[in-house]
C-alpha cells in the first residue's frame, strides 16, 4: 500500500508492506523530502471546485519537479468537481503539459461521477472517497464505499486505483481493492486519548505527528500495524 501524506515518515518507521509519499497541492504546497520516492502533485478539492489555468498547475508542477528530480510524481490531471465530461476535456487539454514533465512520472485520471471512459494513457484510475457530488462520504461512508467497490469489480481490469483524500470509514470498506491513496486527516486527533494526551487540543504538533499518522491508520485499516517498535516515541504504548 502506498501512503501520500504531508508529513511522510522516515523509512525506519514504516509498517511492512507500506511505502509513504508526499502529498503536495497548489493550496498547500510542501517540499519533497529526501527520504521519499514518491510525491503525489494534486490541485486540491478546492482548486478542482473553482477551476484552474492549465498553464499555472503545470508551472507548479513544474517547479516540483526542479526540486525534487529524484522523485516519482504521481500528476494528478486537472479535474472538474462533479463534472465528467470537463474533467476528461481537462484530461486532453493537459496532456501535452504534462509530457514535458521529465520521468519519473505516472498520470492520474479522476473519474469525477465515476466516469467508465478512461484515457488509455492513465496510470492510475483516482477515485473521489471523500465527497462525491452531494454526498459527504464522512457523514454516509456507506454510500460512498459502495459506489467505489461497485465501480472497481464493474469497469476496473488493468488499472491500479487511487482513493483521494479518503474518510476513515470508506477507507477501512475499500482499502484491500485499491493500492493507493491520500490523506491529510491523521493531523487532527482520531480518538480521545490522543486529544487527552495533547492537553485537549485535537490538531498534532510536529513531535507527534508520526503517532497521529499511525493511530490514524490503525483505526482506519481496522488492524494494528507493526512499526518500528525498538525507537517508537509513542506514550501510549
Amino acid at each position: 500500500m502506498i501512503v501520500f501524506v504531508p508529513t511522510p515518515p522516515p523509512p525506519e518507521r514504516w509498517p511492512p508492506n507500506f511505502e509513504f509519499g508526499v502529498l503536495t497541492t497548489m493550496s498547500f504546497p510542501v517540499p519533497v523530502p529526501r527520504h521519499v520516492n514518491k510525491a503525489f502533485v494534486d490541485l486540491s478539492l478546492r482548486r478542482a471546485r473553482i477551476g484552474v489555468e492549465l498553464h499555472s498547475y503545470a508551472k507548479f508542477i513544474g517547479k516540483v519537479r526542479a526540486k525534487a528530480p529524484w522523485a516519482e510524481l504521481w500528476i494528478v490531471f486537472p479535474d472538474a468537481y462533479c463534472d465528467a465530461a470537463e474533467t476528461r476535456r481537462n484530461y486532453e487539454k493537459f496532456r501535452r503539459l504534462a509530457s514535458l514533465v521529465s520521468p519519473p512520472k505516472k498520470y492520474l485520471y479522476v473519474a469525477q461521477e465515476f466516469a467508465t471512459d478512461v484515457p488509455e494513457d492513465a496510470d492510475v484510475v483516482a477515485l473521489p472517497a471523500r465527497r462525491q457530488c452531494h454526498t459527504n462520504c464522512t457523514r454516509e461512508p456507506d454510500i460512498c464505499a459502495a459506489r467505489i467497490i461497485a465501480y472497481i469489480r464493474n469497469y476496473i481490469r488493468d488499472k491500479p486505483v487511487h482513493l483521494l483524500g479518503p474518510s476513515l470509514r470508506v477507507l477501512r470498506a475499500v482499502h484491500h481493492l485499491a493500492g493507493s491513496f491520500d490523506t491529510a486527516s491523521y493531523r487532527r486527533a482520531v480518538d480521545k486519548e490522543l486529544k487527552q494526551m495533547m492537553g485537549g487540543k485535537w490538531q498534532a504538533t510536529k513531535d507527534v505527528m508520526d503517532m497521529f499518522l499511525f493511530r490514524w491508520l490503525e483505526k482506519a485499516l481496522g488492524k494494528k500495524l507493526a512499526f518500528d517498535e525498538p525507537n517508537r516515541h509513542d506514550p501510549l504504548v
